[in-house]
């Protein structure tokens, strides 16, 4: 009796063990990768669209509709995960070769002109609602940099200091702070030695007409 009751404890024990070490791992367990803190459900992202939509979209579409046509504001860009992770490694390249430390990116809400004056390029989509990202260095925070993070983080180019253009220093872009960001002194350069990492360029919804 007590032999048959050895082999059943046995039994059960096995079995307990290769169910435990069968069981699927947690969602946790499996990640390699810790998410974002700054993820938002689904939810708060479909009440921030259309929050968007019936306020700022309605002030677009009102200011740029025409008795002939309404106008459909700008709902979102597109970039490729391969040109997202191509632009992120081309920042850690810029940040390895110069031994300087880019601390973020600045998401900047902007228009395309009608027409270009800054080159000779036309604009991609006229007159349309769109954002670029500007990469960010940090510098000595002023009295609202000591309190906002972003307001220590600024916009840069590169001044080329040899033949390699993105080995130089970084210059502030003054055009587009705002104006309790913190700043930066130096001298400014000519626009010939100026080496951008800005980001634009997407493709956009709706298209132009």
């Amino acid at each position: 009796m007590m032999k048959i009751r050895t082999i059943v404890t046995v039994i059960l024990f096995s079995t307990l063990f290769f169910f435990n070490a069968c069981k699927p791992e947690s969602s946790e367990e499996i990640l390699n990768v810790k998410a974002p803190s700054q993820i938002i459900s689904v939810e708060q992202a479909v009440e921030m669209k259309k929050t968007y939509q019936d306020t700022i979209g309605n002030l677009i579409k009102l200011n740029n509709s025409t008795p002939e046509e309404e106008y459909d504001p700008t709902l979102f860009a597109f970039i490729e995960l391969d040109s997202l992770k191509q632009y992120i490694a081309y920042l850690e390249e810029v940040e390895r070769l110069n031994d300087k430390k880019i601390s973020g990116i600045r998401v900047y809400f902007a228009a395309y002109p009608s027409t270009s004056k800054s080159n000779n390029k036309e604009p991609l989509y006229k007159s349309r609602e769109t954002f670029f990202f500007a990469p960010t260095m940090e510098v000595a925070p002023n009295e609202w940099g000591r309190e906002y993070p972003n307001l220590r983080n600024i916009p840069f180019y590169i001044e080329p200091t040899g033949k390699n253009r993105i080995i130089g220093n970084f210059k502030a872009i003054d055009g587009l702070l705002c104006k309790k960001d913190s700043r930066t002194s130096g001298t400014k350069s000519n626009d010939s030695e100026k080496t951008s990492l800005i980001l634009n360029e997407m493709q956009l919804t709706p298209p132009p007409k």
